[in-house]
Order: C-alpha cells, then structure tokens, then sequence
C-alpha cells in the first residue's frame, strides 16, 4: 500500500542516542532537521524523521512531547499556528488559535467603577479561550503528514515522557521561581504538581504527569477524545471551580461544552511577500506576525542597507535607525488595523501596497519619529511563554509551527483529572481600547473581544524560498518580540551575511509603536547606542535585563544541504538524522561567545 503504516517502536523514538545506517557524510547532511525548545522534544522529533516521517509527522510529534516537557509553554490547553510548506506545490497555513467563549463580553472585566481588572483575563476563568491545539495537530497529520504513522504512534513517545518522567531542567526550575509562581500557586491542581509541599520543582527533580498521559490517550483516538466526553467535561468542571473561589465573577458564562464541540481549524492562505528576490511566507491574520514582517521587510528593502554595515559586518548605527523606524510604523499599523479577519476587515492589500509602502519610507528622515500614525482609508491628518519549532525533511518539505498558553504556564489553571495547563489568551484581546495587555500592546476596535472571536497574536512562522525550494524554517516565541527578533535574524543572514550561529547569537533591540521606547538587550556597542541618541534622535533604554524571543531556525544551502541552531537564551537544541544532539545552553551562560 502505498500509505502502509509504519509502526514505531518506542524505544526507538524516545531517548534514542542516535540513528545508524547512514553511509556518507554528504547522506547525513541531507537528511532532515528539527529544532525545538527542549531536547527530548527535538529527539522526538528527529527519530520520527529517521523512521521515514515528513516534515509534519515530526511537528506533531515534537509539539507533543513539548506538551509534557515544555510545560511552560508547549501544550494542550493551548493555540497556534502552522505555515507549510511542500517540496512540491503550493505553501499553506493552518490557524488553530483559542476562540473566545460565548458567554464572554467586555464588561465582564471591569469593576463596578467601570474600570478595567487586569487579574480576570490573565488568572481566572475569564481568561482561557477554546484550546485550539489538540485540533490543529489532527489537522496538520491528516492534510500533511506522510501517511506512514497514525496519530497514536506519534503520540506515543509523549505518553511515555509523561508516564515515567523526565528530570526538570534548570530553564524549568528557574520559570517556577520566576512570574508564573503566583499564579500556580492559586491552583491547587497546579501547586500539586509543579510545587509540590509548596516547594517548586527543583533543577534535576523527576516530573511525572500520569494524569496528562490519560489525556495524550484520549486525544490519540481522535480530537473528540479532547473537545468532548471526559476531559472536556473536566475543562468546564474546573472552570466552574476557579469561578466559585474567585467570586463568580465569569457570571456563569465561562468555557463551556458546547464551545469545544464549536471548535475549528481554519486552513487560511499564506500572506506571501519578497525580500532580496526570495520569497518570504507567513501568516495571515489573526496573526499579526505575517503582516508586520512582511511590511517592515518591504519598507527595507528600499534603503541603502549594504553600504551601512561596520568593518566587522555589523549593521551601522544609520541601519539600526531605519529598522526601529521601520518596525515602528508596522506595529502602529498592527494596533489600529488588525484583528480576527472573520470578524474586522483586515485591509491587507492596502498595507502591502508598494504605494502605501512607498508613502512610508518617504517619511523615515534622520530623526527618531515616535509620532508616526498607522494607515488610514483617507490621508492622515507580544511570556512570552510560546514555543516554535522548524522542520525541513530530507525531501525538502517544511513546517514552521508556533504554539502558546500566552504567559508562563499560561492561566495557571492546571484542569484536574487530566493534568494540562490552561491558556490566559483573552488577555491578548484589545478588551478596553487604549489599555496595554501582559505585553504593553495596546489595540482598538479590530481586536475588541467578543464572542467566538480569535485574539491577535504576534506569533511568526515564516518560511523563505527561492524558486519553490525552501532555504529557511524560522520562528521564535516572545510576545511582540517574536517579529522583531524573527526581522533582525533574517536580515543578519539575508543583508549582512552572517553565519546562522552568529546572526541568532546578536543582541536584539525592539520597537512596537506603544511605548515609543525602543528596548535593547545587553551586548550593544555602546557607541552604536550612542550614536541612535545623539545623531537620530531615539530614547533607549541601555543593558536591559532579560533576554528577547528564542529563535528556531534551519537553513538550507543551495545544494540541500540543512543546518539548524536553536537560540541559546533558552535550553534548546537542533537535531539532524544521524548526528548526537548538542548540549542544550544553560540559563547562566552567556548568549555570545566571550570572542567574536
């Protein structure tokens, strides 16, 4: 048959310490890649590709092992998006983001002064939206998966991290004793599992999720083991639960039965554009990620970025100047425009027109322009808790896939009997216009929250082609900063040709409209810095604490060839067949190398 299921065995797929009967070195360098945020996830994957799985049967595989290892961020209480694309044939993306219940409506986040409370749509019942995950990942199998392996298969090698656990790694141990811990703590299912005795778990302690594989099984039957029966049931249960010990302040109308049964994938077209001749694939919105990129890419691609580089191929203080005003401006344009195209008509044409482009490039001078407004009909007068994952096959099939709960360990609300944390995504919502969400965005009436809509997103799966072939899987998580360090890693690569180690290594700035500040990490040259201040203008905030978005990427050579990196600021790996896996990075190490 020419679909025959290959049955995987689980020593095989789970902690294999490599895969022989690989001949040459040039075999090896052909064969598939896979990049993710925590390495038993990426081994996972990596030994689905060797057992002859495509680019998709590795992502959903990957996505669910980072389901129980990344609990942070990987998940089933989740949303996401995915953006493929065939060795042959025509890209497409699926959106699988959380959709805001029936009972949910503005009014029910303020307080009896009218005044907005940031708490309910960030730690109560009033903050999960409709899981879209479990669907997405059915989906993403049945339209693209290879046909060798059943859900269940690839489910398998989850199952088994969660039946026997596997030791906490120190980016885990430290994201327990870091934001989230209040809100884990409020959850009694929660505290049980990742704070057990009120103590968090421990770098190096054993995490066993019994209660979570039962749920991974029910899922593996098909997505009905998720949206109805049992552990629906346990969703809406433990809802009703929060909302009792926070007062009732859901009124009754959260998450409900009827809403995961409504629940569907939506298989949209890409948002396609080019850069430096090569063709750039994203998505579409709700995912602002697409727009954004595509736009601030076309509004440099009409500066002299090649003859602003330093010595040591480092962009110019100049260049730094035109992408912050460049990201500027598309993100004024993602507050005001974009949204849940079902339910706002997103003018996409209009903000991709080389006009509108044109018109936009024109008013970047020398200075710093906080002022900028976005697009008009008329003349004018985002825990960072998501993870992304790259594959690309040895066929040269790629998925670029983004999933989130939004903040760490999303709402907190870990849903009893079956062992998974629940997303906080209505926050993302633009619920009093003018407000800044969890990550300082503020919105307007084309992200307003209502019913059975999808939040905006900042999520960036992109792939980039050239003639059909793909040379980049990339995405990252973060909030905003998901575009703007998807951005700065594609033009280091792109204008500046650095090597995918060095470009993903770079200190990274950002900017998103509002607040007019533009953010730098550590590792800057003081005198570029100096330079944006007192020649163009800008207000920096100089060494900030913290680090921003955790590339995954893979890069194809001409001849086929694939190398994947995955960003240091977190404990990642790339895994090629046929290759042991590197050592994952630590939190306390250093992002760029003492030498350069």
């Amino acid at each position: 048959m020419a679909h025959a299921r290959t049955r995987l065995a689980l020593g095989v797929l789970l902690l294999a310490s490599g895969c022989g009967g690989l001949g040459s070195a040039e075999r090896i360098e052909r064969h598939g890649v896979i990049v993710s945020e925590h390495p038993l996830a990426t081994r996972v994957g990596v030994d689905v590709l060797a057992a002859g799985g495509n680019a998709a049967d590795a992502a959903v595989a990957t996505a669910l092992a980072l389901a129980v290892v990344y609990p942070q961020a990987g998940n089933l209480g989740g949303g996401g998006f995915a953006v493929c694309a065939q060795a042959k044939g025509d890209a497409t993306t699926y959106d699988f983001r959380e959709v805001a219940p029936a009972g949910f409506r503005p009014e029910l986040y303020l307080d009896e002064n009218g005044d907005f409370v940031a708490e309910r749509s960030l730690s109560t019942a009033l903050a999960v939206g409709v899981p879209g995950t479990p669907a997405g990942l059915w989906r993403l199998l049945e339209d693209q998966g290879s046909g060798r392996f059943t859900f269940s298969q690839l489910a398998a090698p989850a199952i088994r991290l969660a039946e026997d656990g596997f030791r906490v790694d120190p980016f885990m141990a430290r994201d327990l004793e870091g934001s989230a811990r209040k809100r884990l703590e409020k959850d009694p299912a929660a505290s049980a599992v990742f704070l057990p005795g009120g103590n968090a778990l421990a770098e190096g302690a054993v995490l066993k999720q019994p209660e979570l594989a039962q749920t991974l099984r029910a899922l593996s039957r098909g997505p009905s083991g998720f949206y109805s029966g049992s552990v629906a049931q346990a969703m809406v249960d433990a809802l009703i639960e929060v909302d009792r010990r926070e007062g009732f302040v859901a009124a009754g109308g959260s998450l409900s039965m009827q809403d995961l049964a409504d629940y569907e994938v939506i298989e949209r077209s890409p948002l396609v554009g080019w850069f430096r001749g090569h063709e750039v694939i994203g998505m579409a919105p709700p995912s602002s990620g697409g727009l954004v990129l595509l736009q601030s890419l076309a509004l440099l691609e009409g500066f002299p970025l090649d003859t602003e580089r330093t010595a040591d191929g480092e962009p110019t203080a100049r260049a730094l100047h035109w992408w912050i005003e460049c990201m500027r401006r598309s993100f004024a344009d993602r507050a005001v425009h974009m949204g849940d195209p079902a339910f706002h008509d997103v003018p996409l044409d209009e903000l991709l027109a080389p006009e509108w482009i044109a018109r936009r490039r024109v008013e970047i001078g020398e200075l710093a322009d906080p002022a900028v407004a976005a697009w008009a009909s008329a003349p004018a007068p985002e825990s960072n808790q998501t993870t992304h994952l790259s594959v690309l096959d040895d066929k040269g099939n790629a998925v670029s896939l983004t999933t989130t709960l939004n903040a760490s360990f999303g709402s907190g609300i870990l849903v009893p009997g079956a062992g998974f944390l629940l997303n906080n995504e209505i926050d993302d919502f633009a619920i009093q216009a003018g407000t800044p969400n969890l990550y300082g965005l503020v919105g307007s009436e084309a992200n307003a929250l209502v019913a059975g809509k999808r939040p905006l997103s900042s999520m960036s799966p992109t792939i980039v082609r050239d003639n059909g072939r793909v040379l980049i899987v990339i995405g990252a998580p973060g909030g905003p900063r998901i575009i703007t360090s998807v951005m700065q890693v594609l033009l280091r690569i792109m204008v500046y040709g650095q090597d995918l180690e060095t470009a993903v290594r770079a200190p990274r700035l950002h900017q998103q409209w509002k607040p007019t500040l533009t953010r730098f990490e550590g590792g800057w040259d003081p005198e570029q810095l100096d330079a944006l201040q007192t020649v163009h203008g800008h207000e920096t905030l100089l060494q900030e604490r913290g680090r921003y978005g955790s590339v995954q990427i893979i890069v194809a050579d001409r001849a086929g060839r694939a190398n994947g990196f995955s960003d240091p600021r977190r404990g990642g790996v790339a895994g090629r067949v046929g290759d042991p896996l590197p050592a994952p990075a630590h939190p306390s190490a250093p992002v760029r190398p003492v030498e350069r």
